[in-house]
């Protein structure tokens, strides 16, 4: 029986971005024949949106398309396709961020390895400057850090970003989907393979597949302490909390900055280590000075703090009473009622 994938993508207020990918779709094989795009877009995009995947749907044998009520993030968008596409009981399922693309044969070189991992993650070029391939596959080290790993040859490894990543049924049928109550834009890949190795997947990074996305630029000054290869041996990445106020529903696009943070301590809380979380609270609580004396004035010392110790308690006590990202921070506004 022929193998039957699904391409997923979750499309906002770029319609050119869109019909870049969309396209790049039509260089792959036969094993592509569902098409899902969910549009988290403003109205002004959405007549734009549409016409382009209904130029590109046609190929398809299933092909859908999803207008939500309002901007769910991709974590909720992609939760909705992923379980749209599992719902028609395809093979695979091809998450796809909507500024990227795939090179000619991805796909078809992914499913060669279809018996060598349960999750398959391509070399990851950027999209323009095409000579620099970007670190989007990685492993941890005994801390619990992700590190990148070089991209010459196939192996297994512990974490990916979303784009261009195959998913095998199996794994949809076992731990479901992105998680949109915790995640809005940002880490839900992390957290969907972090259990999906606690569930005994192997993700598997396959170099001969290439995809192409935009290489992230970073916000804020830059400080470098120790050179990259220090990366292996560092604890765990914390982020930190700005001044911005706290607020009890952190849903909306302009928020993504200050949702984040919140996100990443969840996810650390989690799957790390008690000793690992206590050793990276003081890591980035020592690393977040160091950048505030530098120059850094929006990094808030003492929220950030206080939102560390909060998930490190629950990471000693192995529960995490908040079910949304909403609820944490509740949490916090109720123990400094008033102090962002």
């Amino acid at each position: 029986m022929k193998t039957q994938v699904c391409a997923v993508t979750v499309a906002y207020n770029n319609p050119k971005e869109l019909k870049n990918l969309l396209s790049s779709l039509e260089q792959q094989n036969h094993s592509l024949s569902g098409l899902i795009v969910v549009d988290n877009s403003d109205d002004p995009y959405l007549a734009k949106n549409k016409e382009v995947f209904n130029r590109y749907s046609k190929k398809y044998n299933q092909a859908s398309y999803h207008k939500t009520e309002k901007n769910i993030g991709s974590a909720g968008g992609f939760r909705l396709a992923m379980q749209a596409a599992h719902d028609n009981c395809f093979d695979w399922i091809w998450l796809l961020d909507q500024d990227g693309a795939v090179s000619p044969g991805c796909l078809a070189e992914l499913l060669k390895h279809a018996q060598d991992g349960d999750i398959l993650v391509p070399k990851m070029i950027d999209i323009n400057q095409p000579d620099n391939s970007q670190p989007w596959a990685a492993c941890r080290n005994f801390l619990g850090r992700k590190y990148p790993i070089a991209s010459a040859s196939n192996c297994q490894i512990h974490a990916f970003g979303t784009h261009a990543v195959l998913i095998s049924k199996k794994v949809l049928d076992t731990i479901g989907y992105y998680d949109d109550a915790l995640f809005f834009v940002g880490y839900e890949d992390n957290d969907y393979g972090y259990r999906a190795v606690q569930a005994g997947f192997v993700i598997f990074f396959v170099a001969g597949a290439e995809a192409r996305h935009p290489c992230k630029k970073p916000t804020g000054k830059k400080l470098k302490i120790l050179p990259a290869q220090f990366l292996k041996i560092l604890p765990a990445d914390m982020d930190y909390l700005t001044h911005l106020p706290l607020v009890e529903k952190p849903c909306s696009r302009t928020e993504i900055r200050s949702i984040a943070p919140y996100s990443l301590a969840y996810l650390q809380s989690k799957y790390l280590q008690p000793w690992q979380f206590a050793v990276s609270l003081v890591f980035a609580e020592c690393y977040a000075l160091y950048r505030k004396v530098a120059g850094e004035r929006r990094i808030a010392l003492m929220k950030t703090l206080r939102l560390y110790c909060v998930c490190l308690a629950c990471s000693v006590k192995h529960d995490w009473p908040y079910d949304t990202i909403e609820l944490l921070c509740q949490e916090l506004l109720r123990a400094h009622p008033g102090r962002g």
